[in-house]
């Protein structure tokens, strides 16, 4: 017999992430070396049901390194997590 409200909660699997991008040209956003935003400015990305564990940011200008890139692993835990990137 199930009783209301007696079934177990499973523990959260996922996390969103805020990436938070600074510099004044357009980048390609990546995680995990995928783009996930093409030709952004500066501002706040979010990215969704990203899986806990290590992950790998980066932004790239649109030119190919030329003005600017910044990228590093950040372990993103359930909740609300803050990406800094800064591509000078």
């Amino acid at each position: 017999m199930d009783l209301p409200g007696c079934a177990p909660t499973p523990y959260p699997t996922t996390g969103t992430v805020y990436l938070v991008v600074s510099g004044g040209f357009l980048y390609d956003l990546e995680m995990d070396y995928a783009v996930r935003f093409w030709g952004a400015t500066a501002g706040t990305y979010v990215i969704y049901n990203v899986p806990i564990g290590n992950h790998f940011f980066e932004a790239t200008d649109t030119w190919g390194w030329t003005w600017g890139y910044d990228g590093f692993n950040q372990y993103i835990f359930a909740g609300a997590n803050y990406v800094y990137l800064y591509p000078y």
